[in-house]
């Protein structure tokens, strides 16, 4: 295997990781022993971690190392807000989305970022999907931890799905805060939770 293969299998792996919220609050992501997990070399996995920093998936603290995120509240709000308003700016008429080959269509939280997905790129500015895309990445880990404290707010998703293919602005505004605005008001559990799994 190619350098460059490493390089993908091990950026591949600790994304994963990250999106299924396997790495506790603030715990620091040792190269090394994540590459012995993976079977690689700690450069790669290294360059992995580098580039997931620049995504926001994972942070780094020059001179200490790379750490799982460790959001508090107000971060957990903000991520939710930008969300919010990435899918305002893009949110026109869309079609119902087709499942990609690969994915569980029971698994709600994938169900939620299908609808998502779909809507905010819809949008014709390439840079507000880009920086959706990594919103939205970041938000993964998060609404698995909301999965276990309250609804997923699939519901209201699905809901905003048809309110999106009938082309009426208001409404769909409307379910996308009344959507967000329960994310918003379980940040503070959420930080607490994500806190003990440190």
């Amino acid at each position: 295997m190619r350098e460059r293969d490493h390089f993908a299998v091990a950026r591949k792996a600790l994304s994963g990781y990250a999106a299924a919220g396997r790495f506790g609050w603030g715990h620091p992501l040792v190269a090394t022993s994540l590459a012995a997990e993976l079977g690689l070399s700690p450069t790669p996995v290294r360059e992995a971690l580098a580039h997931l920093a620049g995504e926001g998936i994972v942070e780094h603290r020059p001179g200490r190392g790379y750490f799982a995120p460790s959001p508090t509240a107000a971060d957990i709000v903000g991520l939710y807000e930008l969300h919010e308003q990435f899918l305002r700016w893009s949110s026109r008429p869309v079609v119902i989305v087709e499942w990609p080959a690969g994915d569980d269509p029971t698994d709600e939280i994938l169900q939620i970022e299908a609808v998502f997905d779909h809507l905010a790129g819809q949008g014709k500015n390439s840079a507000v999907v880009e920086a959706y895309r990594r919103v939205s990445a970041r938000l993964r880990p998060i609404r698995r931890i909301e999965a276990l404290l309250q609804n997923t707010g699939l519901d209201i998703v699905l809901e905003i799905e048809r309110i999106s293919t009938k082309g009426r602005p208001d409404e769909l505004g409307e379910a996308l805060l009344a959507y967000h605005e329960s994310r918003y008001a379980a940040s503070q559990s959420l930080e607490a939770v994500m806190r003990q799994s440190a």
